[in-house]
């Protein structure tokens, strides 16, 4: 099971009230049942930061060369879920960062529960850290049917389905 410290940079997290302290740790038990061909015997350590826009937008300028806001950043310590050792206990996989402003105004534009869009972003960035991603077709096709198939186990409908 995922042990995962949650920092709270920004105050609009707890105006929100979306019990992050509670639902993060259950998103990541969820995801992590859920991921195929995990190494045996490891515990993944992570670290999620609920933070805000601009302090988003200074990493993502930092660390990706865009200068705006982004609704999640992953920072993985490995570049594949192969490369860690099986039997390794417990060991950390990375930090999650995600933005407030920008969640709630993707949530607002795609009509969804910001619940259900947090959950999502959550679960997209803890992936990452895992080694999923989506630059070529095929392995945003493998993320994407991972990411619907975890909301789903969440009662969370395909976040990829416009409404």
């Amino acid at each position: 099971m995922p042990n995962v410290d949650i920092l709270f940079d920004s105050p609009l997290w707890a105006k929100a009230r979306l019990s992050c302290r509670k639902r993060v740790p259950l998103i990541l038990e969820t995801a992590w049942a859920m991921v195929p061909q995990k190494p045996k015997g490891f515990d993944p350590e992570l670290t999620v930061t609920l933070s805000c826009d601009a302090d988003i937008q200074i990493l993502n300028h930092e660390h990706r060369g865009k200068d705006k806001p982004t609704n999640v950043l992953s920072f993985p310590d490995w570049d594949c879920m192969a490369d860690i050792p099986a039997g390794i206990g417990a060991a950390p996989i990375g930090d999650i960062v995600i933005a407030f402003e920008t969640i709630r105004r993707e949530a607002f534009e795609q009509e969804k529960p910001l619940e259900h869009h947090f959950s999502h972003m959550i679960t997209h960035g803890f992936l990452h850290l895992l080694g999923y991603d989506h630059i070529k077709s095929s392995d945003a096709d493998e993320m994407e049917a991972l990411e619907i198939k975890i909301l789903r186990k969440m009662g969370i409908p395909n976040p990829y389905i416009s409404l």
